[in-house]
């Protein structure tokens, strides 16, 4: 079993206790949660998409670099 333990773990098991505390049917706090664990998907999936661009545009420029570099010598 792989479990990710990090930050933002603990900060939805958090917000699940206090999901739970609140006063609500049990079908809101259902939607509640389902929305609260799209919301974390989709800012994973945007924090993923921003390394890769960065690290994209890193070897790009690498690349540039090292182009003329080789070329001169």
């Amino acid at each position: 079993m792989n479990q990710k333990i990090s930050k933002t773990n603990e900060n939805l098991a958090f917000f699940n206790a206090r999901l739970d505390e609140v006063r609500m049917s049990g079908h809101e706090r259902l939607r509640a949660k389902a929305r609260l664990a799209q919301t974390e998907a989709i800012a994973d999936t945007v924090f993923g998409l921003i390394s890769i661009g960065k690290r994209l545009l890193k070897s790009l420029v690498a690349r540039a670099v090292r182009r003329p570099t080789t070329s001169a010598g």
